[in-house]
């Protein structure tokens, strides 16, 4: 085979390994769960072993994925109080909405599962009109945005890469605060983009500080 054959390929196969590799970088570990920011979902994992003194594997499971569940969901509440959302969520009680993505089972009655949030529902809030696009940044959850003197703050924010960023996206710029600064030619779109929750697409996503 030639070297003309062979090009093609050669580009899917590194085509094939940055769409595989592209997720994990929009993907953070937050008090032992994983956060997918480009997703909007907070993921814990957790697991049980099964009650021996049960009389076998069946019965002993449902006991087990109960307890593999709040397991799960301590790792979710703590992952909140991280991102600072735990003020919307009093208890385990606000954790109705957190599903079971996956769910293992063992033979002898154990369970492993995986259970997962999205940011909408624990952060109630209206689609933006516009998404933002800003070369690097790092993850924040509800990040504060400022034009022409007024500053307000989005509701919840979720994380794309550039390559997607619809052609009307914002272009912002971090102030030394943090804040993102919105050109002055869009100052007036503060006002629809306070309590959304906004897509923002990075062209490099940096590390959490």
């Amino acid at each position: 085979m030639g070297v003309v054959r062979l090009l093609p390929i050669v580009c899917l196969a590194l085509t094939a390994v940055s769409q595989a590799s592209e997720p994990a970088v929009f993907k953070r570990i937050v008090a032992g769960a994983e956060i997918d920011w480009s997703a909007g979902v907070i993921t814990a994992q957790a697991g049980s072993s099964a009650d021996l003194r049960m009389p076998g594997p069946n019965a002993a499971r449902p006991g087990a994925e109960r307890r593999a569940r709040a397991a799960a969901e301590t790792k979710l509440l703590a992952a909140l109080r991280e991102l600072g959302l735990d003020k919307l969520i009093n208890d385990k009680t606000g954790l109705t909405h957190a599903a079971v993505s996956r769910i293992e089972y063992q033979s002898n009655g154990g369970v492993v599962l995986w259970l997962s949030l999205r940011f909408l529902d624990v952060v109630q809030a209206k689609a933006a009109p516009r998404a933002l696009r800003i070369s690097s940044m790092p993850f924040d959850i509800a990040p504060s945005l400022v034009a022409g003197g007024k500053e307000s703050r989005a509701a919840v924010a979720t994380y794309r890469p550039a390559a997607d960023c619809p052609k009307d996206a914002l272009s912002v710029r971090r102030d030394d605060k943090g804040r993102l600064v919105l050109p002055a030619a869009s100052a007036e779109a503060i006002d629809s983009l306070a309590g959304s929750a906004v897509v923002i697409y990075l062209e490099k996503a940096q590390a959490q500080p």
